[in-house]
């Protein structure tokens, strides 16, 4: 396990991480100009317009070389980045290419890292500048005119320039401005309640009948060995599909592993095993056998041989919305995640209510403290949403909390 920041660069991590991506876009697109010379000195026979196309081009095919980099004891993405694109700031688009890393402070030796191409980047920057925002015309009808005053003359005898000033002042008053425009504003984007790494990756408690495993990396059972080395996002690997005929190139599973049997905190009846989930891989191409070669394409944790798969589901992201029809529903907290005691936001906990008792993801509970005897109202302790339904249990994350969550904990549908 090696550090990856130190401490002035975790102070840079915050919610303008991608403002801060694109701005350090700039000092990397000028190595990127320096090492494939610039653009090329302007002569008669060569137009301005053709030098700049050419150093674009150069610059596009630098970066279109990174690929993959596999990380070594004593490496951080600060080194990583600076090694790659010359510029340690651009570690966010390695960490955000890689969602298998969940702490950007962490990362592990033998990982497989994306590295992702500064091309895209470079085409955005040269791209012409956007038309401007259509304008909505309004058609405002204009009053009539007032009829024109009579002209007014000035007592017998004052000069004829004091008469003009007269009239001149005493006019009809300016017509005011009438704005004639408005501008069209875009609709504000849809913001998800959860992160979609979030809920593939909180796990669930059931027991799934499947026979398909992951077999080991491709790598290294084309050498002979045994399988036996760990893979992640970007490594490709043997999986054995028995559940069915034929698999489809494309088709992807979820890739899980059973941790160890849950029981009730109250009646002690089993509820199935806490599976974790370590990722998601995409079938490339198909061999003898029911084997398949397939792609790790979303790592959550080392792939082992003999994890178990089945067919991946996108989840359905949830949105902010209005009240939901009240469910008269209780239940229990069945379990943490990986047995924690003390479960906080952005925390998992899985609950004894299923599909068979009409939960649906998106389905809120308030979490109580158990009841004591000598107690008169029940203490909330904090909030979940469903994610994920089983046909006895559901996958919930914690929204609020004020303190510990634990087994046992009692909850009601909102």
């Amino acid at each position: 396990m090696t550090s990856r920041l130190d401490r002035t660069v975790r102070s840079a991590r915050s919610s303008l991480l991608l403002i801060v991506v694109i701005a350090a876009v700039y000092p990397g697109t000028a190595w990127l100009q320096e090492q494939t010379g610039g653009a090329p000195a302007q002569t008669p026979q060569q137009p301005a317009a053709q030098s700049g196309t050419l150093a674009l081009t150069a610059s596009a095919a630098a970066a279109e070389q990174q690929g993959q980099y596999t990380i070594k004891e004593g490496d951080t993405l600060w080194d990583i980045a600076g090694a790659h694109y010359r510029d340690p700031f651009l570690w966010p688009l390695i960490w955000k290419s890689n969602p298998s890393i969940a702490d950007p402070d962490l990362i592990y030796p033998g990982t497989v890292l994306v590295i992702p191409s500064l091309a895209p980047v470079e085409r955005a920057m040269s791209a012409p500048e956007e038309p401007a925002p259509v304008q909505e015309k309004v058609v405002t009808e204009k009053a009539p005119e007032p009829a024109p005053a009579p002209p007014q003359t000035a007592p017998e005898g004052v000069a004829s320039f004091f008469r003009k000033k007269l009239v001149e002042m005493s006019g009809p008053e300016p017509e005011p401005q009438v704005q004639t425009s408005r501008f069209v504003a875009p609709k504000d984007e849809r913001i998800p309640i959860f992160d979609r790494y979030a809920m593939i990756s909180a796990g669930f408690v059931s027991y799934e009948d499947t026979r398909d495993t992951v077999l080991g990396q491709v790598e290294e059972l084309t050498r002979g060995g045994q399988g036996s080395y760990m893979a992640g996002t970007g490594q490709q690997v043997f999986i054995s599909i028995k559940s069915r005929e034929q698999v489809n190139v494309g088709e992807q599973f979820l890739i899980f592993h059973p941790e160890h049997t849950v029981k009730h905190p109250v009646s002690r009846r089993v509820f199935g095993q806490l599976n974790h989930v370590r990722g998601v891989l995409k079938v490339i191409a198909a061999h003898e056998k029911n084997v398949y070669t397939a792609d790790i394409v979303m790592g959550f944790d080392a792939v082992v041989p003999g994890d178990l798969l089945l067919p991946y589901q996108e989840p359905a992201l949830l949105y902010p919305e209005g009240q939901r029809p009240a469910k008269n529903l209780g239940g229990f907290v069945l379990e943490t995640t990986d047995r924690k005691t003390i479960s906080g936001q952005v925390d998992v906990v899985y609950l004894d209510k299923g599909k068979i008792d009409g939960v649906e993801p998106g389905d809120r509970f308030t979490v109580y403290l158990p009841v004591k005897s000598d107690a008169k109202i029940p203490q909330v302790v904090g909030e979940v949403q469903v994610v994920l339904v089983k046909e006895r249990t559901a996958t919930a994350l914690v929204r609020k909390s004020v303190q510990e969550i634990s087994p046992g904990y009692p909850v009601t549908a909102q």
